[in-house]
């Protein structure tokens, strides 16, 4: 996903976004699971580390919570 953005008349430059998730999320993507169950499994080693630790919770990178998913739980991964 990209977002164009013009820096000078006729030229332009393309910033890359970056998709985040918090534990609401990670509950969709997990089928709907516990709060609960969601921070054992994002307090585990094998989750991805997390790339902020906002006041309002910590964020992951989507990408990285996608690929985790594959990996450990490939039956969700069509969610």
């Amino acid at each position: 996903m990209g977002l164009t953005r013009v820096k000078e008349p006729g030229q332009l430059s393309t910033v890359r976004l970056m998709e985040l998730v918090g534990a609401h999320e990670i509950r969709i993507m997990l089928g709907g699971i516990s709060k609960q169950r969601v921070y054992v499994i994002t307090s585990h080693r094998n989750f991805p580390e997390p790339v902020a630790d906002l006041m309002q919770g910590k964020v992951w990178r989507k990408a990285d919570v996608q690929a985790w998913i594959r990996e450990h739980r490939p039956e969700l991964a069509g969610e």
